[in-house]
């Protein structure tokens, strides 16, 4: 499939930047609302138009002649509505003639700006996470809330299982904002940047996973799911690939180490009972 970047963009009114289900169902969301060559969209640089695990945005697009911009186009264009919606690109909003410029970011902000949003909550322990609509400035993140939406993140919950709920969540979140991001009758809140955090990509190795034994099996169980996402990278225990982490109540005692044909049973220094399913082979 060949890209053709439209030669007139003025005519344009909204503008979805990013990859994967929510960029795809907000394109979807917003074909109610506007014709199609009032639409484009900049899809992510590895977007090469073939649906994986995840749709492609690109492929749509060119199916239903959705103008395909480049971010130099869009930022040229006046009044135009920019949805960030996991895009690969950090913005400047003074490349931008339009003041419109909003994002999802996959974390309830201000905690957990910036990258691995679907690890960090994870590793520490986190009993809810969220998806939060806010105004783009020029830092990462950081820019004034419009709306959030918090869930609760379940014990079992691996960090795949968390994506999947940003990408759901984060489609709700912009369903019930949408008409007030249209019309621009949306209240903003600043950060409270006392209660932030910020990840970047050198802080966190996923091509070396190292799962420290020697913690509470709370703490084990959420560096093992913290990690579980197949697309992506898995866990190791004795160089075995893990694919699920349960954590019971059931106590077997500390420092239990023990391995079978399909799983791992160990404990943390508290005793309580850890299954870690070995990937199917």
């Amino acid at each position: 499939m060949r890209v053709r970047f439209p030669n007139n963009f003025n005519h344009l009114k909204v503008c979805i930047a990013g990859k994967n289900a929510i960029a795809l169902n907000a394109l979807k969301l917003l074909l109610s609302k506007f014709a199609h060559d009032e639409i484009c969209i900049i899809p992510n640089r590895d977007d090469v138009g073939i649906d994986t695990w995840q749709p492609s945005l690109l492929k749509y697009a060119l199916q239903t002649s959705i103008p395909v911009c480049t971010l130099e186009q869009v930022q040229q264009i006046p009044n135009v509505l920019f949805l960030s919606l996991e895009f690969d690109r950090l913005l400047k909003v003074e490349q931008f003639a339009s003041k419109r410029l909003y994002n999802i970011h996959f974390s309830a902000l201000p905690k957990y700006k910036g990258v691995y949003t679907s690890i960090t909550p994870i590793l520490n322990g986190e009993r809810t996470s969220g998806v939060t609509l806010h105004c783009i400035d020029n830092g990462i993140d950081t820019g004034d809330i419009i709306a959030q939406r918090i869930f609760e993140l379940g014990l079992q919950e691996s960090a795949r299982d968390l994506y999947f709920k940003y990408l759901a969540q984060g489609f709700l979140l912009l369903k019930e904002n949408v008409d007030s991001l249209l019309t621009g009758g949306f209240k903003r809140t600043k950060q409270d940047f006392t209660q932030s955090c910020y990840f970047s990509r050198t802080e966190i190795d996923v091509k070396n996973i190292n799962i420290n034994l020697k913690k509470t099996s709370f703490q084990i169980h959420n560096q093992l799911r913290a990690f579980i996402f197949r697309e992506y990278q898995l866990p190791r225990l004795k160089g075995v690939r893990v694919a699920k982490s349960i954590l019971s109540e059931e106590f077997i005692g500390a420092n239990v180490f023990e391995e079978s044909e399909n799983e791992f049973i160990l404990s943390g220094i508290d005793g309580f009972k850890i299954i870690a399913q070995k990937v199917d082979i």
